[in-house]
């Protein structure tokens, strides 16, 4: 199995909901702003991917990322601070960014196999399961963060998550894959 599913879910899990606003005004003031919300990067890679850390390559790519995410947040807090009027352009080329090396992360590390002796492995196995969490975590918070930045390029208004919005996000994925659940 490829871990690219499990890559965009770690990042978007832990750039989205396990980021809440102090943290990203920490990060804009001090680098340990920045080192903390890589740090929960790394825990949260830890934890998803714990199936597959009996790998050297696995270990090799989440080294990988912890550095690369800490190298990119803080020239991206640098470049937010120099050009504000550019926070829709820095917002678009971190996430892509970050995409891009995690895309080349799960090529380096090429199919794996979990180890089988944990538990709960069927979830890791289950893409429509790991989709299911991912297609959430993107209609409610990245959804939400992204519309501000579209909303807000050309004025300073401070975000404030939708949370009616995001709630009504989550029950129309869930009821799609509810639905194909009990179709297939």
């Amino acid at each position: 199995m490829n871990l690219l599913l499990y890559f965009y879910l770690i990042h978007f899990l832990a750039d989205y909901p396990l980021q809440p606003n102090k943290l990203v005004e920490y990060k804009h003031k001090t680098y340990l702003g920045v080192l903390l919300h890589c740090l929960i990067h790394l825990a949260v890679l830890v934890a998803v991917l714990s199936p597959f850390l009996h790998l050297k390559s696995v270990w090799i790519g989440i080294t990988v990322i912890f550095v690369t995410h800490n190298i990119i947040d803080q020239i991206k807090v640098k470049l937010d601070k120099k050009h504000p009027k550019w926070k829709l352009q820095l917002y678009i080329g971190d996430q892509v960014t970050h995409l891009l090396i995690l895309t080349g992360v799960a090529f380096y590390i090429g199919n794996v196999t979990p180890n089988t002796s944990l538990d709960p492995i069927s979830l890791y196995a289950d893409k429509t399961f790991i989709s299911y969490i991912l297609i959430l975590v993107l209609s409610t918070y990245f959804y939400d963060v992204t519309r501000y930045f579209i909303l807000t390029r050309k004025k300073k208004v401070p975000y404030k998550r939708d949370y009616k919005t995001m709630i009504r996000n989550v029950f129309i994925v869930s009821i799609a894959f509810a639905i194909y659940w009990i179709a297939y």
